[in-house]
């Protein structure tokens, strides 16, 4: 298993995302259509000027869950935990 993101910085990001929905609306009810806000916590892969690649999960198979969130749509970022060392990892 391959835990080399654990190293990573550990995030709080808060981002606004688009809404696809299967209803269908009359045109004047199209202006109360919003942008959701959501909420991630995982570690920071890769940042360049366009976006944040957040890591949530890691499998035994070394498989992860990332996330791509465009920079452009983060709210707020808060780090939970910095980047560690390359010591002993307590298990």
């Amino acid at each position: 298993m391959s835990l080399e993101f654990i190293d990573h910085e550990l995030v709080f990001i808060k981002w606004r995302d688009a809404v696809g929905t299967a209803s269908r609306f009359d045109s004047e009810s199209l202006a109360s259509l919003a942008l959701v806000i959501n909420t991630n916590v995982g570690w920071l892969a890769h940042e360049n000027e366009d976006r944040v690649v957040l890591v949530s999960g890691v499998s035994t198979s070394g498989e992860v869950d990332a996330l791509v969130i465009p920079l452009g749509d983060i709210i707020e970022r808060i780090p939970v935990q910095g980047k560690k060392g390359k010591g002993k990892r307590k298990r």
